[in-house]
């Protein structure tokens, strides 16, 4: 059986504010400022969500540079900005090799809503309570829980799943305030 080209699950994880869908069904992603269309090739889309990733990557590399290596804060934190900034060069240089187009005329967003299982808003705001709650409880017991504090690599998976918790809360807001505007 043969998959149509605005099969939804296709782009499951590559959504965001910019990202549109063209009338064939290509993942584009749309810079206002400079009025650019970028067609994220489908070969390229793990490539593109790793690099919207960036700042995300960046801040644990902090935490892993910072509670880990041991390294002074200072030195931690001119680490990751040297990270991030590799990062955005090479987001940069992502952009400037992909097919680009000038004046793009929206069509079809792409929306997680769009794409995962109608979740009411009440659903929405559990999974928000509740990965919230478990970023914020994975802090708080790296401090409180006495075999989590002396151990510096339990410290530093820690802080690693809280900021990915944290970020997965956020996601989850973004897609109940699309949703509510929807």
């Amino acid at each position: 059986m043969k998959k149509k080209k605005n099969d939804n699950t296709k782009n499951a994880i590559l959504s965001g504010p910019n990202i549109y869908q063209d009338k064939h069904g290509n993942t584009i992603y749309y810079n206002k400022r400079k009025n650019i269309a970028y067609k994220i090739l489908a070969d390229k889309e793990g490539t593109f969500r790793t690099y919207q990733s960036r700042y995300v990557i960046a801040l644990i590399a902090f935490i892993l540079f910072y509670i880990l290596f041991k390294l002074n804060i200072f030195l931690s934190i001119g680490l990751t900005v040297v990270i991030g900034g590799f990062l955005e060069y090479r987001y940069r240089s992502f952009l400037k090799k992909a097919p680009q187009s000038v004046g793009f005329v929206k069509q079809e967003k792409v929306k997680p809503i769009d794409q995962m299982i109608e979740l009411s808003t009440n659903e929405l705001m559990v999974r928000i309570f509740l990965y919230l709650a478990l970023a914020i409880l994975l802090v708080v017991n790296t401090f409180v829980s006495k075999n989590v504090s002396g151990n510096k690599p339990l410290i530093v998976v820690s802080y690693i799943i809280a900021v990915f918790a944290a970020f997965i809360g956020f996601k989850y807001i973004s897609l109940m305030i699309r949703k509510k505007s929807k």
